[in-house]
């Protein structure tokens, strides 16, 4: 994010920010630094005074570091942190827009199959709607995510830039990570310098085996392996996550105005709960936070994702594939509602026993397009609660997670 911030600064926030009036800003970061001095004098403060007046002078004091570090407003640095947050929050909502428009777009022009908007259960004007609900969110989501985008900015990620470098990543190297997974000292990790430091300790800790691991470490082979971790952490956590939300607790108060869609879009993709949709997107921040990542390939990923859960709303069930969560799983979890929470596979759905394999009613495409399987469906949904729960009525066999089988239509 920091690569697109400095794109930002030289094209728009420079110009914009230089136009601001000259209006004198506390800062605050100067007076909550100075908070544990002025505490120490408060503490001290109290065999003479009342803690009423100990408390007014403590009070004044933080305004007077803030208001002695103040700022104009149209001289705002590039690195102000206050800044940093303006920039980063607009950024996030234009390209959470941006990303959400293009890709439903193209998704529902030359993908989707139209003729699914007959269905009894598409709501009357449901693309509008469903772009309403989008539109509503994406404001709140980008407020709630672009403190994940500012630790980036401001180098506390493990994200790093060359790729045949990754000591040069903020944070622990690869080595380091390793390292303290088999055993090292953490302390060790923060005092290497190089890449050449890094392994020679991996060495010392892995014996014959670190000529095996070594290369695993640099270039592009340990790009392979971050993507690979990322697709498993973020498809881990959304499984788990998605289902928390099924909880009843949690469902009808965030989760349920997603499942409004019972034949969903590409437009329903971002048609969330604002806290529905953030909660489902902390893995991808929180990944970055704790496994090291080159700065262009997670940007990418980021990408990938958001195209992701357009693909999987769009309908168009291409093949059977009982590893790749598609289209086909996903249209299984908005009928059915208990199944099939994975993102991209299938494996946590299996785990978790709540995997449904899909059938001729998603992929033969006569029968999916069957008014009699419609019907069927139609009636189907009718019998869940409130909750998005089965009914004795709806006869549906979801095992719950103790039962780790798949469940076939």
């Amino acid at each position: 994010m920091d690569v697109i911030l400095d794109y930002a600064d030289q094209l728009v926030f420079d110009k914009f920010y230089s136009s601001l009036p000259a209006v004198s800003i506390p800062n605050l970061t100067d007076g909550i630094v100075a908070l544990p001095s002025l505490l120490a004098s408060f503490h001290a403060s109290l065999s003479t005074l009342s803690v009423k007046d100990g408390l007014s002078l403590m009070a004044q004091g933080f305004v007077d570091h803030s208001q002695a570090g103040s700022f104009q407003l149209n001289h705002l640095a590039r690195d102000s942190i206050l800044r940093q947050s303006f920039s980063l929050f607009w950024l996030t909502f234009f390209g959470a827009c941006l990303m959400y428009f293009v890709f439903s777009s193209l998704s529902y022009f030359l993908m989707f199959d139209k003729t699914q908007m007959k269905h009894p259960k598409f709501l009357k004007n449901q693309i509008k709607l469903e772009i309403q609900m989008s539109c509503v969110a994406l404001p709140w989501i980008a407020l709630m995510t672009f403190p994940w985008f500012l630790g980036e900015v401001r180098g506390y990620s493990r994200l790093y830039t060359d790729i045949h470098s990754t000591h040069n990543m903020a944070g622990a190297s690869p080595a380091d990570i390793l390292r303290e997974t088999v055993g090292g000292t953490a302390s060790a990790a923060s005092t290497i310098a190089n890449i050449s430091d890094a392994t020679s300790s991996l060495s010392s800790t892995l014996g014959p085996l670190a000529p095996l691991v070594e290369p695993l470490l640099d270039g592009w082979a340990f790009v392979a392996i971050s993507i690979a971790a990322f697709l498993f952490f973020t498809d881990c956590g959304i499984y788990w996550i998605h289902r928390l939300l099924h909880h009843p607790f949690v469902y009808k108060r965030l989760h349920k105005p997603h499942h409004k869609w019972i034949i969903p879009t590409p437009y329903a993709s971002h048609a969330f709960h604002p806290v529905d949709g953030y909660l489902q997107s902390v893995p991808y921040h929180l990944f970055v936070f704790v496994f090291p990542m080159q700065k262009y390939i997670y940007l990418g990923m980021f990408v990938f994702v958001n195209l992701w859960s357009v693909l999987i709303h769009d309908g168009e069930f291409l093949m059977p594939n009982e590893v790749v969560n598609g289209a086909a799983h996903h249209s299984i979890h908005h009928l059915y509602f208990n199944y099939n929470y994975g993102q991209y596979f299938t494996f946590w759905d299996r785990v978790g026993g709540s995997y449904r394999v899909p059938t001729e009613e998603q992929l033969n495409p006569k029968k999916r397009m069957d008014k009699k399987t419609w019907s069927q469906q139609a009636k189907a949904v009718e019998t869940f609660d409130e909750n998005g729960k089965p009914t004795a009525a709806s006869g549906e066999r979801f095992l719950g997670p103790s039962k780790a089988k798949s469940v076939k239509a």
